[in-house]
């Protein structure tokens, strides 16, 4: 064995584990939550060190690292090996395939949040900082700002974090991170409706690709 086959074989062997510890009697083929909680609670088990790998909507891929509430109403945060991206769950869902841990997968489904930035064109996700209480502050806005007062000192602010919110209707998918998917992924997935992916994934497996 190859030091990559021995590095997947111990990847999707991790996958099984955090699977198997989120059903510890027996594995669904399909499971879904909608409490907010409980997805919160899922996606933690879900989340360490290049175990799981997030499909983000506009078609990039990360490691998923950690989750939290956001201080956002109803939301949660992802939090990437670069990122903390802000979404409003609407499910979570599982599919699993018998003796294909490798393509057994989650996926969120998030609804729209009301854009922050005073920005006349439509944004599908915006970058903002957090501030400690909540509120959020344009980051071009901010730079303007103190571009026009001749200030670099208001640039660095305490208690804060740079933030993405998803703004539109989708989903981010979760696999395994040396799972097949990643040769067959296209971003159009992320707007799949639950039944549509879980579909697309069958047929992938039918063709072969196990």
């Amino acid at each position: 064995m190859s030091k990559e086959e021995d590095r997947t074989y111990k990847n999707i062997q991790d996958w099984e584990e955090k699977i198997i510890k989120i059903f510890p009697a027996a594995i669904p083929n399909e499971c879904t939550w909608f409490d907010e909680i409980d997805i919160l609670n899922v996606l933690f088990t879900l989340c360490g060190k290049k175990v799981a790998n997030i499909f983000f909507p506009e078609g990039n891929k990360l490691g998923l690292f950690g989750v939290d509430f956001s201080k956002e109403d109803k939301c949660i945060e992802l939090i990437t090996e670069n990122t903390i991206d802000i979404v409003k769950p609407i499910k979570l869902s599982f599919h699993y395939y018998d003796e294909a841990f490798e393509w057994s997968y989650f996926r969120l489904e998030i609804d729209d949040l009301k854009q922050v930035c005073k920005n006349e064109s439509e944004l599908h996700k915006e970058s903002l900082i957090c501030l400690d209480n909540g509120e959020y502050i344009d980051i071009l806005e901010n730079i303007k700002q103190c571009r026009e007062y001749n200030s670099t000192e208001d640039l660095v602010i305490d208690d804060a974090m740079v933030v993405n919110r998803h703004l539109k209707k989708s989903s981010f998918l979760i696999f395994a991170r040396d799972s097949y998917f990643e040769e067959f992924y296209n971003k159009s997935f992320n707007f799949y409706s639950d039944e549509e992916f879980s579909n697309t994934i069958e047929k992938l497996i039918l063709n072969g690709n196990i």
